[in-house]
């Protein structure tokens, strides 16, 4: 590959070597520089058309041809997708609810009546989380993409719920059991998971950056929450307050009801994750440099304009444009290089 490369920059060097001093030289020396030109033209063609990967640079089109080994762009992409979904800050607006009820049957010297029903409703408002990503996956995929599997886990994440419980009497039991509400507002916890994420980077070529641009389909991942143990106690506080004679927490089993609503938040709930965090990576691609030729100084600009892949490279073609400008300054470096007169 290094040997190509030599010989891609050797064709490039010549062309750019000859426009360069093609206003120095004039008669026989033109025409002898021309044949020169024209040999090594056709020796390097020659050279090109046994090898299948300089081949394959050439179709590429444009004055400089680059080919960078897919690996390299792999462990780029890699690099930068781990790190701009690393440390994400989340902030959900879920508004998700939980809606359970019950009948509640008690025992009485007349048997067993239907005490009342009770309803919770628990809705949790809002989610904050943090995402942190794992070390991802890229390989080749149709067109010219990456594909990308991305491992992510969401941690120390919090959020905010309110409670609301509501018990009804019924026959009997409303005499010595009265009807009541209560609302509680509450905090949360998002329990750690890990997730998935797979989608791909479809690459491109501008005038001046090589642009990845992500492409994930919108998908749902279900997040599981729980509540605080401060949280937990509040509300077992709460309904065990009305545990009393001519309260209906006669006929209430606080824990089987705090079971039922941690297996209720375990159950989760579905989110998508923002568009926002899916961002386009963009890198720079072009080149201007001015070099100083004897008397004349040579401006020099690439821009890019093509990108293809392929399994031998990533090949991305651009256009060179020189201006030779006479009387060049010579720049500090030459200078420097040259030493003091004697």
């Amino acid at each position: 590959m290094r040997a190509r490369a030599r010989l891609l920059v050797a064709g490039a060097t010549l062309v750019l070597a000859f426009a360069a001093c093609r206003s120095r030289l004039r008669g026989d020396d033109l025409f002898r520089a021309r044949r020169e030109h024209a040999r090594m033209r056709a020796a390097f063609a020659q050279l090109s058309a046994r090898d299948p990967v300089v081949t394959e640079a050439l179709a590429q089109g444009g004055d400089l041809v680059v080919g960078i080994r897919p690996a390299l762009v792999q462990a780029v992409l890699r690099e930068v997708a781990g790190r701009y979904l690393d440390r994400v800050a989340l902030d959900l607006p879920l508004d998700a609810k939980i809606h359970e009820t019950n009948e509640v049957e008690v025992g009485t010297f007349l048997g067993r009546i239907h005490a009342g029903d009770w309803t919770l409703d628990v809705t949790i408002h809002r989610v904050r989380g943090t995402l942190r990503a794992g070390v991802p996956h890229v390989s080749p995929a149709a067109g010219n993409a990456l594909a990308l599997s991305l491992p992510v886990r969401i941690e120390e994440g919090h959020g905010t719920a309110t409670v609301h419980f509501k018990w009804e009497s019924h026959s009997v039991a409303s005499v010595v059991c009265h009807d009541f509400e209560l609302t509680r507002p509450l905090a949360g916890l998002v329990l750690p998971r890990d997730y998935a994420l797979d989608g791909t980077f479809e690459l491109s070529a501008g005038a001046d950056r090589l642009r990845a641009e992500p492409r994930f389909p919108p998908r749902e991942f279900r997040i599981q929450v729980d509540l605080t143990p401060k949280s937990w106690n509040e509300v077992r506080a709460a309904i065990e307050e009305q545990d009393q004679v001519l309260r209906c927490g006669l006929g209430i089993d606080s824990d089987k009801l705090l079971a039922t609503i941690r297996d209720r938040l375990h159950e989760g709930f579905d989110i998508t994750l923002p568009r926002s965090i899916f961002r386009t990576v963009d890198f720079p691609a072009a080149v201007r440099q001015d070099v100083a030729i004897e008397d004349k100084r040579v401006d020099l600009a690439v821009r890019t304009h093509g990108l293809a892949i392929t399994p031998a490279a990533v090949w991305y073609a651009a256009d060179v444009r020189t201006r030779i400008e006479a009387n060049a300054t010579p720049s500090p470096s030459a200078s420097a290089s040259a030493g003091p007169s004697r």
